[in-house]
Parts: structure tokens; sequence; C-alpha cells
């Protein structure tokens, strides 16, 4: 019995050495993924032949560290077995390895290291299976773009027709626009993205059949603005969609830049929008903040579909997005996921990889710190500013004041613009009024509140 106790100890030792180190495991699975988006890229083949011989560098490496990590667990996991042959004299050969002890032993030593909790302080709702599970989906933008063209087949085969139709909720960020989008799901007839097709976006379909979330639990978002959120939440998720036909293009170092989408990009678009959706008798709805960077040449394509541009009194504006970003910074830095899951999103809003919008037409300049309230004033200003220049019939200002007092109203309004026929649900008027004692430059507020008052005549106009 005491050789079978060894046994369980030395693959004990084998399996807990493997779980310390089994970043080396995740790595060549990401390695391997890397290479494979490697050789789907549609680039110039020297560049390509380039990019592949380095991510192959990479492979081996991975495998070598892998193998390493293996041959070092097995040498010190050997030792007690070694140590128990020398005491006892016992030969090599005659050690039992197969017998039906032998074989529960070390299944509990290679097992137990992985039940035993870790000690380490959980810093992220991800597990590292499913952090794992992200960047190998997320992070691989050719495989994600071959995903969405064999859907794109698919569903071509079902007959849908492309609908110009569509609305998309946008505006600086903490303008209310989530939950506008949130009012906007409840009336039937309208279809969006939600959690559940995380971490598979260009390919829902084929995802769905392998997961199925059956949970209903909702949380708080981390926003910690009262929004509650579950698997089946509407969430801003199709900018992935555009990351990754752009390939970035449009994020730069410290900006994100207004840019116009190909004819090819827009025709993809309704094909992904009717991926989403189950049936063409559905209107596609969006909230997607960074919709204003292609809005101009989406119009050139398209003046049906329906753009609802949120905004709010400048002062509790700036303030909500300088107390978020302060906040996210602090969260970021205490969990790294959450800064590669909002840069996969393509959400730079706030936090320690916030951009700006910068509108080609329009020279941008803050000379700000970002944790001062007069940066978000000028950011405030820059973006309004840019909008107020917008003046299209299917492009509607909201105040989020007015939105508050009447969401019933708000939503009404939207769906005069739609072919949707349906019964809008009871809403509840709320209040979100925010005060700040910041300090910020007077000049700057007032020119602030006479954007802010033109937005509100152009609303009340409805031009």
């Amino acid at each position: 019995m005491i050789y079978y106790a060894i046994l369980l100890i030395s693959f004990f030792i084998i399996f807990l050495f493997i779980r310390l180190n089994r970043v080396a495991f995740q790595k060549l699975a990401k390695s391997s993924l890397e290479l494979v988006n490697g050789l789907m890229a549609e680039t110039d083949e020297d560049e390509k032949i380039k990019d592949v011989q380095q991510k192959t560098n990479g492979l081996v490496a991975a495998l070598f560290k892998m193998f390493l990590v293996i041959i070092i667990a097995f040498a010190v996991g050997s030792i007690p077995i070694i140590i128990y042959a020398l005491v006892t004299e016992t030969n090599y050969q005659e050690l039992d390895f197969s017998s039906f002890y032998a074989i529960l032993f070390l299944s509990l030593g290679a097992t137990i290291p992985f039940i035993i909790p870790s000690g380490k302080k959980k810093t992220s709702d991800y597990s590292e299976l499913s952090q794992l599970l992200h960047r190998m989906a997320l992070d691989n933008y050719n495989i994600s773009n071959r995903l969405f063209k064999r859907e794109k087949k698919k569903i071509r085969k079902k007959g849908l027709k492309q609908r110009p139709d569509f609305v998309i909720v946008s505006g600086l960020a903490r303008a209310g626009t989530t939950s506008l989008m949130n009012d906007l799901s409840e009336v039937d007839g309208f279809v969006s993205l939600n959690y559940a097709n995380m971490p598979f976006l260009m390919a829902p379909n084929t995802w769905r059949k392998f997961y199925k979330p059956k949970t209903e639990k909702l949380k708080e978002r981390s926003h910690k603005d009262g929004i509650m959120i579950g698997y089946n939440s509407n969430e801003a998720l199709e900018e992935y969609f555009f990351k990754v036909k752009a390939d970035d293009a449009f994020i730069k170092a410290d900006h994100l830049t207004e840019y116009s989408i190909s004819e090819e990009t827009y025709n993809d678009y309704l094909d992904y929008q009717n991926i989403i959706k189950p049936d063409d008798k559905k209107t596609y709805l969006a909230k997607n903040n960074n919709f204003i960077l292609r809005y101009n040449s989406m119009r050139n394509y398209n003046g049906e579909f329906i753009m609802v541009l949120m905004f709010r009194d400048p002062l509790t504006h700036a303030a909500s997005l300088m107390e978020k970003h302060i906040e996210y910074q602090k969260l970021q830095k205490e969990d790294p996921f959450v800064l590669e899951y909002m840069n996969w999103l393509g959400h730079h809003e706030f936090g320690l990889n916030q951009k700006p919008f910068v509108f080609n037409a329009h020279e941008y300049n803050n000379p700000y710190d970002k944790t001062s309230l007069n940066y978000w004033l000028k950011n405030w200003i820059y973006y309004y500013q840019y909008i107020l220049k917008i003046d299209h019939p299917n492009t509607l200002l909201i105040n989020y004041d007015d939105y508050c007092k009447n969401p019933g109203i708000v939503v009404k309004t939207i769906l005069q613009k739609t072919p949707l026929n349906s019964k809008i649900p009871e809403f509840q008027s709320f209040n979100n009024s925010r005060k700040t004692n910041r300090e910020f430059d007077k000049n700057l507020y007032e020119e602030a509140q006479q954007v802010y008052a033109k937005l509100i005549d152009k609303a009340n106009s409805g031009t």
C-alpha cells in the first residue's frame, strides 16, 4: 500500500508542476491559432511569408517550453518512485503501473492538483479557460472573417433580403444610449447582439450550436450604474465586425479617426445583420458609439437607416465620463482582462486605453489632463459641434433629459421612423441627476452651454 501512496504523490507532483506552469500550454494553444490566422491572411505574399515565419518561430518556441515543462515535471515527480525502488531494492521492471490500484492512485494523483483551490485571490469574473477562449476567438481577425464568410454563405441560401432600415443608437458615452437601447429592445420586432454571442461574434449561429446558456441570473454591469445584465442582455458588440473588416485601421495610437467603408463592407454589414436576425421581418438594432466614425460613408450607401444620437447636459455628462475614466483605470489595473475585453470591442471611451474621436474635417486639440473635468468638457464640445453639422431626416437628436422624463414618447418617436407597428411597453420615467464639485474653466463651460442650447433647438425642431 505504501507503493501506491508513493504513486499518488509522484503523479500529484507531476501534475501540480504542470498546473503551476499551465501558461506554457495556453501559449501553445494561442501560438497554434495565430499561425493558422497568419496562413489565412490575404496580404502581399512577401509580407505573408515573413509573418508566417515569425508565427512559426513563436509556435516552435511555445512547443519547446511545453515539452520542457513536461520533462521537468516527470523528472521531479519520478524522484519518490526512484527513492522507493532504491530503498526496497526493487527492479524498475517489477514496479506496478497497470493494475487496478495502480491506475486508481495514478488517476487520483493526477486529478487532485486540478481540484484543490489555487489560493490566489480571484481578480476577474472570467476564468482562465474563458479568458483563453476569448483571446483565441477575438485576437485572430482572419479566422473571424473566414467564419463570417461561412455563415454569410449559409444565410444567403435561406434567401433573407438585405434590409436597409436598421436602427443605430449612438452618442458620446454616458449619454443614456444603453438605457435607450434596452427600452427599444423590449419592443417586439427588434433583434440585437447579446452577451451569449460572445466571444464568436462573427459566427453567432455556429457558436449557438455549442453554447446555450440557460441561466437568467442578472448582475450589475461594471459601470456600476444600476443597469443589470445577463447572457440575454443586449450589448454594444457589433463594433468587432468593423474592427475585423478594417483591420483596426481607424484605431490610432492616441485617437479614433473618421474613415470610409467600402461598398463590400457595407453589403457584408447587411449580411451580418441577417446572421443576427432569425428572419427578415425583424429589424436590426444596435448601440454603437463608434458608428459616427463611418456615418458619412454609410449614408452614401444608405439613406434609410435610423441613427439616434443622444446628448446630455455638458457638465453632468463630462463629470460622468471623468468619474468612469478614473474608475476604469483602477479596475483595469486590478484586472488587466477588462482592458483586453474593452479593446476587443472597440470601447475606448474611458480607462487606460481611452481614445477621443477625431474627425478628418476638424482639427482636434485638447491640452488638458484626462483627470481634469476640462478635458472631458473639451471633448464634449468637439464631438457635439460635429454632430450639429449632421442634417438628415433619418438622424434623430434625443435630449437625455427628455428621455428620462418621457421614455415612452422617445421610443414612439423612433418607432415612427421604422416599419414596425408594435405595441409600446409601459416605461417609467426616472431621474438621474448628477452634481459635481470639480473645478472647471468657466469659459469652456459657457462654450459647452452654447453648443448644448443649439442641440436642444435642433432636437426640438426635428432637423
